[in-house]
């Protein structure tokens, strides 16, 4: 995993059938901060989408590329000093030699990023 504890941890994971729940610490002291921006962090929205497809990995058990990213919006700026800890979910749903992936990331006040995108490995 590129950004697992790194610029987030895994500090809890719920599954059913084709979804999961990941409970994620953001992580204040990544060096992704330094240049986005220092002394006002913020989530930069890329790794927001490389958090998903990495909860999307574990979902499916095995490593995914991003094909064609469907939808993805930002619904609101993560930092980790006010949201210090969000849910991923993730739906993978078999498509065509590869998985339609839906997910979001929220907290309990509000969504902060949704992705529709296809994944193959």
């Amino acid at each position: 995993m590129f950004l697992e504890n790194r610029f987030y941890k895994i500090t809890k994971e719920e599954r059913a059938e084709n979804e999961a729940l990941f409970t994620v610490s953001i992580l204040p002291d990544c060096n992704v901060y330094d240049g986005h921006f220092p002394g006002n962090p913020v989530c930069p929205g890329v790794c927001n989408i490389q958090t998903i497809k990495e909860c999307a990995e574990r979902l499916v058990g095995q490593p995914l590329t991003i094909t064609t990213i469907k939808q993805c919006r930002l619904t609101a700026v993560a930092t980790p000093q006010v949201c210090p800890e969000v849910t991923v979910t993730v739906n993978a749903t078999e498509n065509e030699g590869g998985y339609l992936i839906t997910a979001i990331i929220s907290d309990e006040k509000q969504g902060y990023m949704s992705l529709k995108a296809i994944m193959k490995n």
